[in-house]
């Protein structure tokens, strides 16, 4: 069997001590490493092929350089947020650990006991903007596990929360549209479940379009619609739109709200983009571009959300902020203009 190289081997070929060797592989503060060595060193890691033990390094630092993503694979939000996480730590020699939520709100309390463990260094979860657990932020504070929710505790100053400006996504849309010369729009409202109880982030949205629409003098108008199958709402769409005077614009909250528009014009002969104007305040299908005509969409940046929740994770690892700190982070929407405005 061949030997398995060392950090010896390493010190030996570049002609140093190991502890110049650690200080280049694990970024040790206070041993001040020349240009020329480092050098080196990185090229007899090259040169002998050796790769480190994380158990080890893990032992030594006390770091899993781990961090655990939370959410249900199967919503459409989590690609793009987890696209964000690995640009940052895979730039950052971190591993993102897969924690999958199922259909609905699991205990994560196994999340806790990893940390313990040292497996994880950090908790990064994908949460809805109703999102509050005041148990669930009092154990993570009590454990001193580094926590950030993307979404979630959105008015509540517990925990770190990476956020979309959901108020400035219906001003940038509104300020789009009335450049463009449409009508003034009436904002479709689109909610789940039996009861209209929107989240904080469709409040934010309608109070922002009622706002505009007041201030520049035109009358808010807002139809609230219960989300459901194109098979149960579809006649009640196809209905409400025959009854409206076009050209007309509408806005709505969520991107499926959009695409029973588009059905509803299909279906009357309507064109979008002449008839009527439509745009969406998110990217919640994810198909806004792959629509005819394409969907011109004010969307939420997952993928950037994802990225800012892994730096500053890192900031709370590394020690570069503290864990008190429990600052949010607001990130501005996308402005995505296409063929249906």
């Amino acid at each position: 069997m061949k030997k398995r190289v060392t950090s010896f081997d390493v010190a030996e070929r570049a002609g140093v001590s190991r502890s110049i060797v650690s200080a280049v592989i694990n970024g040790t503060k206070g041993i001040g490493v020349s240009e020329e060595k480092r050098r080196i060193v990185l090229e007899a890691i090259k040169d002998l092929n050796y790769q480190v033990d994380a158990n080890a390094r893990g032992m030594r630092t006390g770091r899993s350089r781990c961090l655990a993503a939370y959410d249900n694979f199967e919503s459409k939000f989590f690609l793009p947020i987890l696209q964000g996480l690995k640009n940052v730590c895979t730039k950052e020699g971190y591993y993102i650990l897969l924690y999958d939520s199922g259909d609905a709100e699991k205990d994560r309390e196994g999340l806790v006991e990893m940390y313990l463990q040292r497996r994880i260094d950090g908790i990064i979860t994908k949460d809805s903007t109703s999102f509050v657990d005041s148990d669930w932020a009092h154990e993570i504070h009590s454990r001193g596990v580094p926590y950030i929710s993307v979404e979630g505790y959105p008015e509540n100053n517990q925990v770190p929360s990476i956020l979309m400006d959901y108020a400035g996504s219906i001003v940038m849309a509104l300020d789009y549209l009335q450049e463009r010369g449409t009508p003034p729009p009436l904002y479709i409202e689109m909610y789940t479940g039996p009861a209209y109880s929107p989240n904080w982030g469709d409040r934010q949205r309608r109070t922002s379009y009622e706002n505009w629409m007041s201030i520049r003098g035109h009358k808010p108008q807002v139809v609230s619609v219960q989300d459901d199958s194109w098979e149960q709402c579809g006649a009640r769409w196809v209905e409400w739109l025959r009854a409206q005077t076009l050209p007309i614009t509408l806005l709505t909250n969520w991107s499926r709200g959009s695409i029973n528009i588009y059905k509803a014009a299909y279906q009357l002969g309507l064109r979008v983009g002449k008839d009527l104007f439509v745009m969406a305040a998110d990217n919640t299908e994810q198909v806004n571009e792959h629509l005819i005509p394409s969907l011109t969409a004010v969307e939420v940046p997952y993928e950037k959300m994802g990225e800012l929740a892994a730096e500053r994770m890192l900031e709370y690892i590394e020690g570069s902020r503290k864990l008190s700190d429990t600052s949010s982070i607001t990130v501005s929407p996308k402005l995505m203009h296409r063929e249906s405005t």
